[in-house]
């Protein structure tokens, strides 16, 4: 158990520093409640204070649960359940 040490999720300061040189999934266009998301809409920019790049795929085709307006963070929360 000592030579596997202990988990810390927690970022150490200089890994939160770098986060606003990543990327995280921004709105770049406005976009109305029951929208589809679409590449066009939804891009990876900097800051990396968002959703993580990696999720881009997952999001395409499903449709907003309410009004967004460019340059906001995109969210789970976003996304319709229906």
């Amino acid at each position: 158990e000592i030579i596997l040490g202990k988990i810390d999720y927690n970022l150490s300061k200089k890994q939160l520093q770098s986060k606003q040189f990543s990327r995280s999934l921004y709105i770049t266009k406005d976009i109305k409640k029951g929208d589809l998301f679409t590449e066009h809409n939804v891009q990876s920019k900097r800051p990396g204070y968002g959703l993580h790049p990696k999720y881009l795929k997952d999001i395409i085709g499903k449709r907003s649960n309410q009004n967004l307006e460019v340059g906001d963070r995109f969210e789970l929360k976003y996304i319709d359940d229906e």
